[in-house]
């Protein structure tokens, strides 16, 4: 079993299309597919179930997946161990977040202060950071919720809440606090499925009994703008929603007093995976200053 093999595979893992994978990989399919075969028959098992022109991992597939995963993390971990002891440290740290605000200041001061360090950031959702994450492809996630687990060290940097949004028109908008199903039947504003946040507010509407009637699914800058013309409500979080500039939007904030809205964003690690003195120094800050910046 070569590392070669192993690479191709979790390629074609990731992907799920030989051909993609193929081209990914800068190989012909025939080749990938073949390289893939020979692992399979070392194996004695087949990993992956072909569907088409596409594959998908089998049971065993996901669990040889799992230990693949580990072999590149632990490789990764030597190399930014020995550039460590050598002196030649990297400057390279990856980041992951369910919503780009959640990086709002502490970033951009991070950056100033340390001008020499490149931050390769991403947005994703909550799945597959979660996956890039145990897979070792990225140093840290800042999500919420936050991600939690075995082999993954977690900070919980802010604890926040969810709050019911409305129009200055709206019949409760004179209240400062509210059970969710009072407003059962009013049309609310979402966000789009691939939004993390969405199935964050789909449970809290769950617990509190009733599936929202919704008007609207938007991303996060059209929801303002519905919510200026009145189009409906809306769950946000208060890191969303507690920018100066909202002042003047004509909008309410009323406190759920029932179901619990509380959320966590966090920032989270492999425990396997080594740092690099740049990726340490990155953690300690956000763990250190992240309420100084985010409102």
């Amino acid at each position: 079993m070569e590392l070669l093999q192993l690479k191709y595979f979790q390629v074609a893992a990731k992907i799920q299309n030989f051909s993609q994978a193929a081209e990914k990989l800068n190989i012909s399919q025939p080749s990938l597919s073949m390289t893939i075969s020979h692992l399979e028959d070392e194996l004695n098992v087949k990993l992956f179930d072909r569907k088409g022109r596409n594959v998908e991992l089998n049971k065993v597939g996901l669990a040889f997946l799992d230990r693949v995963n580990r072999v590149f993390c632990e490789l990764e971990s030597a190399k930014n161990e020995i550039m460590d002891i050598t002196g030649k440290q990297s400057n390279h740290i990856s980041l992951v977040t369910t919503n780009p605000r959640l990086l709002s200041g502490v970033l951009k001061r991070y950056l100033m202060l340390h001008s020499n360090v490149v931050i390769n950031q991403r947005c994703e959702i909550y799945k597959t950071a979660e996956r890039q994450l145990q897979s070792g492809e990225i140093d840290f996630c800042l999500t919420v919720p936050a991600i939690e687990g075995a082999n993954i060290e977690c900070k919980i940097l802010k604890e926040d809440e969810v709050v019911l949004v409305v129009p200055n028109s709206h019949r409760f908008s004179g209240r400062q606090s509210i059970r969710l199903n009072e407003v059962a039947e009013d049309p609310f504003i979402t966000l789009v499925h691939n939004y993390s946040f969405r199935a964050i507010t789909d449970s809290i509407c769950q617990s509190a009994g009733f599936s929202p009637k919704i008007a609207f699914e938007v991303d996060d800058i059209l929801m303002e703008e519905m919510l200026e013309l009145e189009r409906g409500i809306a769950l946000l979080p208060l890191y969303l929603i507690k920018r100066p500039h909202l002042g003047t939007r004509n909008l309410s904030m009323l406190k759920i007093e029932e179901p619990d809205t509380h959320i966590s964003i966090g920032l989270s690690w492999l425990k396997s995976k080594y740092l690099s003195q740049s990726s340490r120094c990155f953690r300690d800050y956000l763990i250190e200053n992240y309420n100084n910046y985010l409102l």
